[in-house]
């Protein structure tokens, strides 16, 4: 089969331009508290742009989002800079803006406190990004920032904006999927495939993330429902900075999948290079970044993004016990201590393990994708005797939690789900987007 298009997806740059104010107090205490890099970001993104601009085999990168950290103008004016070397590489770059991109009051650090500095208008995003957006496109709706694009003879891409027109709304008025639909039944008249982009995931990248309001677009499954039935079979999404792939099917038929990308400024850092063949095989494989130039106190670049993110985790889990009775033994309790207690074994490889540890590497591995903690682990089974042990107070909390939300129903189904799916397909996976079916990247499946 030949190959009908290549390209790159990235994401969540959330750029900042240091020369603002990034160092001192405030911005220590905000860092704390973030999975992404903050001062970082400039030498994060120049490495990605340098094994980006290296293939000189794919020639286009789609960008789905939060190009900056909170709309400072000279955060954009810095990114266009470096968008403009990558473009002048040889590159193609398409991209949506999303709700960091605009404000009328962000802010810097310097010292103890915040600093406003100058912000960005969302009427002017489009104009901005003028030739990131709608210079080529073949359809354009300025009222939703949205726009069409050829990626490649017989491939259109339709970057769908959905940050709710700078209200709390986050998804698609009716007016704007109006014109969406009516750009995906164009492609499919004229037989050609129609991809998305958007920036909130459509589909929750996994069970919980349905039950956090931020974690996924309002009213998604009403918009996975339209979108499969109308004939867009795949929407490359961010915001989470996490790796997912999700599929949802319409009750009136269509699929769709969603292909949620880490962000490109902290843990998972993710590049992922997307082939599709004649016959609508998608195959998508995901790296990372090699190194960036920070004092990352001896650290690889993956060691220092995965000690940012349970840095995070520890900071968000340590803030809510601070001041609770007993909060000392919960930070420092074993698995082994937990199971004796409970009268049930522990493997070996776990009785050491502080509960707090497991905690935070079970979190990270929901944002990495592809969890290990699946049937036939250790972890798994800790967690589901666990579960067994404490089934009485299980049925009361599905009892109490289920009226609210469908998922507690069965609560050891939902944190088996958590501990990871069966398929690893998260980031590496070859997708048929005419047939609806998802394999793992192997010789067999690969699209060559």
């Amino acid at each position: 089969m030949n190959k009908l298009a290549q390209f790159y997806v990235i994401t969540d740059l959330h750029y900042f331009e240091n020369a603002l104010g990034a160092e001192g107090e405030a911005y220590e205490a905000r860092s704390l508290t973030d999975q992404k890099c903050i001062a970082e970001t400039g030498a994060i993104i120049d490495s990605g742009f340098a094994q980006l601009a290296a293939d000189t085999q794919t020639d286009t990168i789609i960008i789905a989002g939060d190009l900056t950290f909170n709309g400072e103008a000279e955060s954009h004016k810095g990114l266009l800079q470096k968008l403009g070397a990558l473009r002048a590489s040889g590159k193609k770059i398409y991209l949506i803006t999303a709700r960091h991109d605009y404000d009328d009051e962000p802010y810097a650090f310097s010292g103890a406190e915040r600093i406003t500095v100058e912000g960005t208008k969302r009427e002017d995003l489009l104009d901005l990004y003028y030739d990131y957006t709608i210079k080529d496109a073949i359809a354009v709706n300025r009222e939703y920032l949205s726009y069409v694009v050829q990626l490649a003879p017989g491939v259109r891409l339709l970057a769908m904006n959905n940050d709710g027109d700078c209200r709390d709304f986050k998804g698609f008025y009716p007016e704007h999927m109006a014109w969406i639909t009516a750009q995906i039944e164009d492609a499919r008249q004229n037989g050609e495939l129609i991809l998305g982009m958007t920036h909130y995931p459509i589909l929750p990248g996994a069970p919980i993330m349905g039950l956090i309001g931020d974690a996924v677009m309002q009213d998604w499954p009403d918009v996975a429902d339209t979108l499969a039935a109308a004939g867009m079979p795949l929407v490359f999404t961010g915001h989470m900075h996490m790796q997912s792939v999700n599929k949802h099917t319409a009750p009136e038929g269509g699929f769709l999948f969603d292909v949620c990308t880490g962000a490109l400024v902290g843990g998972p850092c993710a590049i992922r290079k997307v082939v599709i063949d004649e016959d609508w095989h998608m195959q998508i494989t995901t790296s990372t970044i090699s190194d960036f130039d920070w004092n990352k106190n001896g650290m690889t670049a993956d060691e220092y993004f995965i000690w940012r993110f349970n840095r995070k985790i520890l900071h968000e889990i340590s803030s809510m016990l601070e001041g609770k009775f007993g909060a000392g033994i919960v930070q420092n309790i074993k698995l082994g201590t937990i199971a004796r207690l409970l009268f049930f074994r522990a493997d070996p490889s776990l009785k050491r393990k502080k509960a707090l540890d497991m905690a935070i590497e079970l979190v990270r591995n929901v944002f990495y994708g592809d969890q290990s903690c699946t049937k036939g682990t250790p972890e798994y089974a800790y967690a589901m005797t666990l579960l067994k042990r404490l089934r009485p107070v299980v049925r009361i909390a599905e009892k109490k939690l289920s009226p609210k939300n469908e998922v507690f129903r069965n609560i050891p189904a939902f944190v088996a789900a958590l501990m990871g799916k069966e398929q690893k397909i998260d980031n590496n996976a070859v997708i048929d987007l005419k047939r609806g079916s998802a394999q793992p990247v192997t010789c067999e499946h690969a699209v060559k």
